[in-house]
């Protein structure tokens, strides 16, 4: 009698063991369980963005009447960009990033059409046109999630002194999320609006034959989801997710500028405050508190021409999150 008490006390525990195992599993592929990821994917969509921006943006500053053309191939941006002592100057720029982690597989790209202006000695103004484009799986529900957006931009950079810039970043994006689960047996499909704002400075300085770049910056994201059906017919509820980030960056090159000078990068990005917008079944309550991105590269500028090439890494709560690869030509004329 005791040993089918034991045997009876075993299967129990076993039976307890695994429903604990397969009811988080199944929780998460439940009508409305792509949102889990939209917030994320909000943040890194936006952070890339932003980033680029910034960075196809930096040749602008420069006086003379110069345009400058670049071609990226790195998590977000392709740049064309120009010269401005008194001038206009166009800025394009594309980026792909890949999505490694444990609750996605895809890749994620964006690109920017910026128009900048001088205003005065000190001030650029710029302002233009943003696209973005999703295509990845949500590994935890068997699921699917495309995206695409167009959007705009406008910033002002001023040149506090020589080795100082502050920049101002503002931007509004329109979205279309196509969804699915189940191995696509269920869909939906439902519309989005992103707004952010960035503010960041940027320091340059020299260690031996070191020139390096500093940059520290503030950023915030908004974006509100709609409501939809799914194709089963359940009703899927409408949220808004926002996060406050801080941000560090560093970037230290070598060699004499004209000549093939390599360099190095380093990137951080930390959680301040934020709130998903999920539902607590939904919310899977592990939202990232940190990001962090490595790169190397060779960068080459002349009075004409230029180009840059690198690779980078991406970490995140799931360590290795994704490479990135930039290559980036600049034509002066």
């Amino acid at each position: 009698m005791l040993h089918r008490l034991v045997a009876r006390l075993r299967g129990f525990l076993a039976l307890t063991a695994l429903l604990a195992g397969v009811v988080p599993a199944l929780a998460e592929n439940i009508p409305g369980s792509a949102g889990i990821v939209v917030p994320e994917l909000t943040e890194v969509a936006t952070e890339l963005m932003v980033r680029s921006i910034k960075d196809n943006m930096r040749p602008l500053r420069e006086s003379g009447g110069s345009a400058d053309v670049s071609v990226s191939t790195s998590g977000t941006l392709m740049g064309v960009g120009g010269s401005v002592g008194g001038e206009r100057s166009l800025a394009l720029r594309f980026d792909y990033r890949d999505l490694d982690t444990s609750r996605l597989d895809g890749s994620l790209a964006a690109g920017s059409l910026l128009l900048g202006q001088m205003i005065d000695d000190k001030t650029l103004l710029f302002g233009g046109l943003l696209v973005e484009s999703l295509d990845t799986d949500t590994l935890y529900n068997d699921g699917h999630i495309d995206n695409s957006g167009v959007g705009l931009a406008l910033g002002l950079d001023y040149r506090v002194n020589d080795a100082f810039f502050l920049t101002g970043i503002i931007g509004y994006m329109d979205l279309d999320y196509d969804i699915s689960r189940s191995g696509g047996a269920i869909k939906g499909s439902f519309g989005a609006q992103r707004s952010f704002i960035d503010l960041s400075g940027d320091y340059t300085t020299k260690a031996g034959n070191a020139d390096i770049l500093l940059g520290f910056g503030l950023m915030y994201v908004n974006q509100d989801n709609d409501s939809y059906t799914e194709s089963g017919g359940a009703a899927v509820e409408g949220f808004s997710s926002d996060q406050f980030s801080g941000k560090l960056s560093a970037r230290s090159f070598w060699g004499e500028v004209g000549a093939m000078r390599p360099y190095v990068d380093a990137d951080a990005l930390f959680r301040i405050s934020g709130n998903t917008g999920l539902s607590p079944a939904l919310d899977p309550g592990d939202t990232s508190d940190w990001a962090s991105r490595l790169g190397v590269g060779v960068q080459k500028t002349g009075a004409a021409s230029g180009f840059d090439v690198g690779i980078g890494a991406n970490f995140g709560d799931d360590d290795f999150e994704g490479l990135d690869a930039k290559l980036k030509y600049t034509l002066r004329f």
